[in-house]
C-alpha cells in the first residue's frame, strides 16, 4: 500500500507469517511490526539503506517476537508492544486507546484479546491515501480468525465487535497469510454468497501466482468472513443445523462457529 510518501511493504517469514514494514522513503526509515525472524528484515533494510525507528508488537507469540533480540543488536529503538504482555523485550507499553505517531500519522492502540491475553492492534486513525489501516495481528485473518490459545469465545468475539465498528476503508493486515484455508471453511457455512465465491476466485488466482491476499479491506470482511457475520441468517442455519442447537445468541453463534473451524 502506497500513501503520501509512505508506503506498507511485506516481508514473508517462516512458514506462513507476514511481516509488515511502514516505510517514509522520503526519509528513509521504517517500523516494523511482529519480526519472527531478524535476518530477513536486517537483509531488507540494508538493501534498501533504510533506518529502523522502531518495533510494534501485537501479542507475544514468538512467531510474531523472535526476531526482535537480533534487531535491537543492530538498532536502539524502542519496542512498542501490549502492557500486560510477557515478552519482556517490550519498552514502550501500550493499552486501550493510546495514541501514537508513526511516520507524522496517528494510531490509536485497541486492545483484543482473545487469541492470546495481552492482543492489541494498531489502527490509523488518520487515512493513508484513500484507506485507514489496522495492523491486525492475529485477531482478524483474510477470511477467518485467530485460534483461542489463552482467551475466551466471548474475548474474541467481542474484539471483532470492536474491529467491525471501524470504517469499512480500513485495510486489515494480518499476521498469517491463511485466506484460502479460511474462505474453503466460510463457502461451507455460506455456498450461496456470491461475494465470497468471487472473493475464493481472486484470491486463488493471487495465491497461485505467489502473491499476498493480504491486505484485505474491511468490507469486503464484513460480507464474507462468517466470524464477523454471526447476525446472518445462514451462518446461523448453517451452525444451528451443524450443531442442533436453536439458540440464535451471538456468543452462542460465533463460539460454535470456532469450534467448527478448529475441526474443519
Amino acid at each position: 500500500m502506497k500513501g503520501i510518501g509512505l508506503e506498507i511493504e511485506v516481508i514473508k517469514s517462516l512458514t506462513d507469517n507476514y511481516i509488515w514494514i511502514l516505510i517514509n522513503y522520503n526519509k528513509s526509515s521504517a517500523f516494523v511490526v511482529d519480526p519472527g525472524e531478524a535476518s530477513a528484515v536486517l537483509s531488507w533494510l540494508k538493501k534498501r539503506k533504510i533506518n529502523l525507528l522502531g518495533i510494534l508488537i501485537t501479542h507475544h507469540h514468538p512467531d510474531h517476537t523472535m526476531g526482535v533480540e537480533g534487531l535491537l543488536n543492530c538498532y536502539d529503538v524502542p519496542v512498542y508492544g501490549p502492557h500486560n504482555s510477557p515478552a519482556n523485550c517490550i519498552t514502550e507499553k501500550l493499552q486501550e486507546n493510546d495514541d501514537l505517531i508513526f511516520h507524522g500519522k496517528k494510531f490509536r492502540v485497541i486492545e483484543v484479546p482473545g487469541h492470546t491475553h495481552d492482543h492489541i492492534a494498531y489502527f490509523s486513525s488518520q487515512t493513508f491515501g484513500a484507506n485507514h489501516i489496522l495492523f491486525a495481528g492475529d485477531t482478524l485473518f483474510g477470511g477467518g480468525c485467530g485460534r483461542l490459545f489463552e482467551g475466551t469465545a466471548q474475548q474474541i468475539h467481542g474484539s471483532l465487535e470492536k474491529i467491525k465498528e471501524l470504517p469499512q476503508n480500513t485495510l486489515i493486515y494480518s499476521g498469517h497469510e491463511y485466506t484460502i484455508a479460511n474462505l474453503n471453511f466460510a463457502i461451507s457455512i455460506e455456498p450461496n454468497n456470491d461475494a465470497l465465491k468471487q472473493r475464493y476466485l481472486n484470491d486463488l488466482q493471487k495465491r497461485n501466482m505467489n502473491q499476498p491476499t493480504l491486505p484485505s479491506l474491511l468490507s469486503l470482511e464484513l460480507a464474507t468472513n462468517p466470524f464477523l457475520r454471526v447476525k446472518n441468517n445462514s451462518v446461523i442455519s448453517a451452525v444451528h443445523e451443524k450443531f442442533n442447537i436453536n439458540d440464535d445468541s451471538e456468543y452462542v453463534i460465533f463460539e460454535a462457529l470456532r469450534k467448527w473451524k478448529d475441526i474443519f
